[in-house]
């Protein structure tokens, strides 16, 4: 078996972003693929809770705009595209680690967002490679990155963005205790990764008797422990 190795503090913020920007980029296109129909043909109802959860700041008008702004807007923090540049630029730096193999279905990825954005196809059968692309790049990365360490660290990241989007969309408590328990193993395997007493404080906060994500103090909290969860 590889033994860990020591993984400088840029490269573990590096490995930590860019699990979550890819996680961003997968768990965004899939949530499209769900519900692009009702967006694009139903009723503004039958999107808003997607729409609310994504374009916190308004910024888009109408329902055609706001989905090809979310795909393709790279002014947008949020949007696929920006998600997917950065989990680039990330990669980059780390391509030593991840080795070419995997950084290549990013670089596919960055080029099929491109032309999907200049031929005007806001639809997620346009960017299907781009979901498949991320599966293999995670594929690519369990096979190819033999430092275990940076890879806990980059599934940190991606575990930490599932579980993000899974509260902030109303997933049942048993998925969202169930992600936050698969988080956790990552912690188990390695030192210096979580910040013990948070992780505590959201192992207390996500119990049946307390779940509930239809009070937004409470999703607020569970959301703003979430991301102060690692010592990155």
């Amino acid at each position: 078996m590889v033994k860990s190795t020591i993984i400088s503090t840029a490269k573990a913020n590096s490995l930590y972003w860019l699990g979550r920007y890819e996680e961003r980029v997968y768990m965004t296109l899939h949530l499209f693929r769900k519900c692009y129909d009702r967006m694009i043909d139903g009723n503004p109802d039958d999107y808003s809770h997607f729409r609310n959860n994504l374009d916190t700041k308004g910024k888009y008008s109408g329902n055609g705009e706001f989905v090809f702004g979310m795909l393709y807007d790279e002014d947008n923090e949020s949007s696929v595209i920006s998600a997917q540049n950065k989990a680039m630029d990330n990669a980059i730096l780390l391509r030593d680690l991840i080795m070419s193999e995997t950084l290549s279905y990013l670089e596919m990825s960055v080029s099929r967002l491109r032309h999907c954005r200049e031929s005007q196809e806001a639809n997620v059968t346009c960017l299907q490679p781009v979901i498949d692309w991320s599966l293999a790049f995670w594929g690519s990365a369990e096979q190819r990155l033999r430092n275990h360490t940076a890879l806990n660290i980059m599934m940190t990241g991606r575990n930490i963005e599932n579980l993000d989007i899974q509260i902030r969309f109303g997933y049942s408590f048993e998925r969202v205790r169930l992600a936050f328990d698969s988080l956790t193993r990552y912690n188990d395997q390695e030192t210096n990764i979580f910040d013990g007493n948070t992780a505590a404080i959201i192992d207390s906060l996500i119990v049946k008797d307390k779940f509930n994500l239809n009070d937004i103090s409470y999703k607020n909290e569970l959301l703003t422990r979430v991301n102060k969860l690692t010592l990155f």
